[in-house]
């Protein structure tokens, strides 16, 4: 009888050591889609500073009881992602439910940035993208301005055509929403004198394919969506000369060894976090902590602005011999 309760009493001291040590681990949670690649970026930085939180992925494009309950489970905590504007739209009553507060590397529409105090960005808004890219496309005397959006991810297109008719004086605009290339195929190409493709890297390479075939002469711009590793397979020849927005430092990438702009954003996301769990910062308590405060990361420096956006430069790089390179 003493030694049954002898090994119940061990049971139980064991079950409170277990479930204490389950207490004190801390998660790191990685929003995901299955198209970034955030989830390498963020081993990468844990397992260099032999830090010992623990990364955990959470679906987000599913269905939502799913998701909220997948959630509920990381409540008070800090995540990297998503990786567009729509998304981050949607997460937003999730994250403050359960106060986890998410640094989303490339969310830049103002209609989400600076809307809540759990979300994030390292990058600036769509407002600083759209007078960049405005100014480009002022260099090329360009009066005719075709611009194809996303259909997909509204958020992130209607804030950019915005910026970009606020900034950009011409002749004729027109903007169109695609989910497919073959919603361009009466499209009059050759009317044009510049086309700006802010979609992801692949379907912009084939509208620019398609677009060089119909008679379409003039120069390609890319907003920040277009600068993933598709779009120079995607669009081979046709993309030779396009200028590209790099929402980060290119040249910083490029000198510490990062190809993958999403691979880099989440190393940077996870600097961030790291050093709010050392500090002892509760979610609820990061944005107040991180405004105002300059960071030198693989993305370049970057201070962060009282909307939870980042001031930092914007780089424009050029397709050349099938590589992008910083434009001359």
């Amino acid at each position: 009888m003493k030694f049954a309760i002898f090994l119940f009493v061990v049971a139980l001291a064991l079950i409170i050591v277990l479930s204490q040590v389950k207490l004190n681990r801390i998660f790191i949670v990685v929003l995901e889609d299955g198209e970034a690649n955030f989830f390498q970026g963020v081993e990468a930085f844990l397992k260099e500073r032999r830090l010992r939180y623990e990364a955990v992925r959470v679906r987000i494009d599913g269905e939502k009881p799913k998701l909220e309950a997948d959630l509920r489970k990381y409540q008070n905590s800090y995540a990297v992602g998503p990786r567009i504007s729509s998304q981050a739209r949607d997460l937003i009553p999730f994250l403050e439910k359960y106060k986890i507060f998410a640094i989303a590397p490339q969310v830049t529409s103002y209609f989400v940035v600076g809307k809540s105090r759990y979300l994030m960005s390292l990058s600036a808004t769509d407002e600083e993208q759209g007078k960049q890219i405005a100014e480009l496309l002022q260099r090329f005397r360009c009066e005719r301005v075709l611009l194809v959006c996303d259909k997909f991810n509204p958020v992130y297109s209607q804030s950019l055509e915005e910026s970009l008719r606020k900034y950009l004086f011409a002749e004729t605009f027109k903007s169109v929403h695609i989910s497919r290339i073959d919603e361009l195929v009466d499209e009059d190409f050759a009317h044009y004198d510049v086309m700006v493709l802010a979609v992801d890297g692949r379907l912009a390479g084939m509208i620019a394919q398609l677009a060089r075939s119909r008679g379409f002469s003039g120069p390609l711009v890319g907003s920040d969506y277009a600068f993933d590793r598709d779009l120079i397979p995607s669009g081979k020849d046709a993309v030779e000369g396009m200028l590209v927005c790099c929402l980060f430092d290119y040249r910083s990438l490029s000198e510490k060894g990062f190809d993958d702009i999403d691979v880099a954003g989440a190393y940077d996301a996870t600097v961030l976090i790291a050093e709010l769990i050392q500090k002892k910062i509760p979610p609820e308590s990061a944005a107040e902590y991180l405004r105002g405060r300059k960071f030198f990361g693989v993305t370049g420096e970057f201070v962060i602005s009282s909307d939870l956006s980042s001031k930092r430069e914007l780089t424009f790089v050029e397709v050349r011999n099938e590589s992008f390179e910083i434009e001359r």
